[in-house]
């Protein structure tokens, strides 16, 4: 073979290797946005019929076969409730549901549900509160319930319809005392809550099994339910995220908002919690610079601490707001 035709040779093996590579990474980028589209959808996109796609055909029915819920359905039936409606800053109709103590009070628990389901979820943990002469609102977060939205926003949206929800609040009595209540993804909403400034009527937060951030907790669930790591796929969901739904899943950072906060909080969590790791709720209660206390549950998964060992858990959370609220 002639120089010549070796060089075009080695040209040719050069041009067939570029090509191979190209197309390569091509087909690896393809499937990498695929997947980072299919997270979005997966993760936060509700249809017209409330299904997320982490739930496929499921739609939440409310319904819960604990003595809890029991205890709530006897309650509730003497109860006033009256349904509450906001528009959110993004235009969505936001509905929630008051539920009026028969007391003359100025107390306030802002219950806020979690991820998937709606506010019949948190309500038989919440009406513990009325017990303790509270009145009690509970809203649907936006794509849950009947309240608008197709897209959750894993408390960084959310904190501003709970922004929203407390001017109400005092709209209503301008002397209120509100305590902010929530579990799992309605309890980084108020930790992400916290982080802003926010009305003297606002007294003391709870929270129980909260995520440190929803980047981190999307993390775990790829690893946990998919096998995957999370480098390429989160960067790229997460840029899809800001695209689709507004938001990048960055900032839905509950730990970063606390660096801002200064109410004081209760952290709560089950050291069974496998969903929310508990690690979570240890590394956001030891980061937090104000007044606060670390309640662990034995034997508890995610959002079962009431269930589990309602004395302690109730005990614990109404010595502590007892100190802030009159």
């Amino acid at each position: 073979m002639s120089e010549r035709n070796k060089k075009l040779w080695e040209n040719k093996k050069v041009r067939c290797a570029i090509i191979a590579i190209s197309v390569v990474l091509v087909l690896a980028s393809a499937v990498v946005l695929f997947a980072g589209n299919y997270l979005v959808t997966y993760a936060l996109y509700v249809d017209d019929e409330k299904h997320i796609g982490s739930m496929g055909s499921d739609v939440y029915d409310g319904i819960q076969d604990t003595a809890a819920q029991k205890a709530y359905d006897e309650w509730v039936s003497d109860v006033a409730v009256s349904d509450w409606m906001v528009t959110s800053n993004d235009d969505l109709k936001l509905a929630a549901k008051f539920y009026e103590n028969p007391k003359d009070t100025h107390k306030y628990v802002l219950a806020v549900h979690g991820y998937t389901v709606d506010h019949r979820d948190i309500m038989p943990a919440a009406y513990r509160f009325a017990e303790k002469g509270y009145h009690i609102l509970a809203p649907d977060q936006r794509g849950r319930g009947a309240s608008e939205g197709s897209y959750l926003g894993m408390g960084w949206l959310e904190k501003e319809d709970v922004k929203l929800w407390i001017d109400t609040l005092i709209e209503r009595d301008s002397q209120a005392e509100i305590v902010l209540y929530g579990e799992s993804m309605g309890a980084a909403t108020l930790m992400m809550t916290a982080g802003d400034t926010l009305p003297s009527n606002v007294k003391v937060l709870v929270e129980d099994c909260g995520y440190t951030s929803a980047y981190e907790m999307f993390g775990d669930q790829l690893k946990e339910r998919f096998g995957l790591p999370s480098f390429p796929f989160l960067p790229v969901a997460n840029i899809i995220s800001s695209m689709r739904a507004g938001y990048s899943f960055s900032s839905a950072d509950a730990k970063k908002q606390l660096e801002t906060a200064t109410l004081p909080i209760l952290f709560i969590h089950g050291n069974a919690d496998d969903y929310v790791p508990t690690y979570m709720g240890v590394e956001l209660y030891e980061s937090y610079r104000g007044e606060k206390e670390l309640l662990l549950i034995d034997g508890a998964g995610h959002g079962a601490s009431s269930d589990v060992d309602p004395k302690t858990y109730y005990s614990h959370v109404f010595s502590f707001i007892d100190k802030y609220i009159k």
